[in-house]
């Protein structure tokens, strides 16, 4: 709900600045005095509008793509942890029990710690890696049947997709790109405001439509940069379902 109202808040804000400097303009230059420009300014704004238009898009295909990535390697991480509980079914009882009980640690860290603090932007800490560790030693102990793949292979495959999610965490578009995206959409809006409208009516419609299009543009590649700041663009799906899975084993 917050980013809804904070990008409310920007479109309005980022519209009624618009707005203002059209009525500026059009004191300080009668639109009847910009006859000879009107023609030049739609050739410059339909270039610089098109070519903002295809790296804006590039751009947003790519931070989505990053959040389908994190997403898909929660699912990873959360199926290899069940992996590794189902394999553990042929060790003994003792061993069973402790791969079972650090498991759903492991997915109870990730829920109460680790997800909060990648929302927050704050490291995840090393208790998870730890947790592993202790994973992957108990499964050693886990007889494996010829032609099978042992419990700890299956541990490494966690720590990949671990890694994976971390990473995908930190990854941002960059500064640069969001150089060339903000001052890009300065010069892909700023022809409108000279063109040559006859009522300030129509000229302020037109403002403000594309104004507030390339703002809700930039709002939404900056909320979807990082994907797990937002529960709805990665949710906690995956690591619920195996610790429920994982409940029901031990019952």
């Amino acid at each position: 709900m917050r980013a809804y109202a904070s990008g409310l808040l920007w479109f309005l804000g980022i519209c009624g600045i618009a707005a203002l400097a059209v009525v500026f303009i059009r004191r300080s230059w009668p639109p009847d005095r910009r006859a000879d420009t009107h023609d030049v300014l739609s050739v410059v704004f339909s270039m610089t509008g098109t070519l903002y238009a295809v790296v804006a898009a590039f751009v947003f295909i790519d931070v989505w793509q990053i959040g389908n990535d994190a997403r898909d390697a929660t699912y990873r991480e959360a199926q290899a942890v069940q992996s590794v509980a189902w394999a553990a079914e042929s060790g003994p009882p003792e061993v069973r029990a402790a791969i079972h009980l650090l498991s759903r640690a492991y997915l109870r860290e990730i829920l109460d710690q680790e997800l909060p603090r990648l929302r927050a932007g704050k490291p995840v800490g090393e208790q998870g890696w730890a947790l592993l560790n202790d994973l992957r030693e108990a499964t050693a102990r886990v007889p494996v049947p010829p032609e099978s793949e042992s419990p700890e292979a299956t541990v490494h495959a966690v720590m990949q997709a671990r890694e994976d999610r971390l990473a995908l965490a930190d990854k941002r578009i960059g500064d640069v790109t969001w150089f060339a995206l903000l001052f890009g959409a300065l010069l892909a809006g700023m022809p409108i405001l000279f063109f040559r409208f006859d009522h300030i009516g129509t000229q302020l419609a037109m403002t403000t439509a594309v104004v507030g299009m390339i703002t809700l543009l930039l709002f939404t590649i900056h909320q979807i940069e990082r994907p797990f700041t937002s529960t709805e663009r990665v949710p906690p799906t995956a690591y619920q379902n195996v610790v429920l899975r994982l409940d029901a084993l031990n019952t």
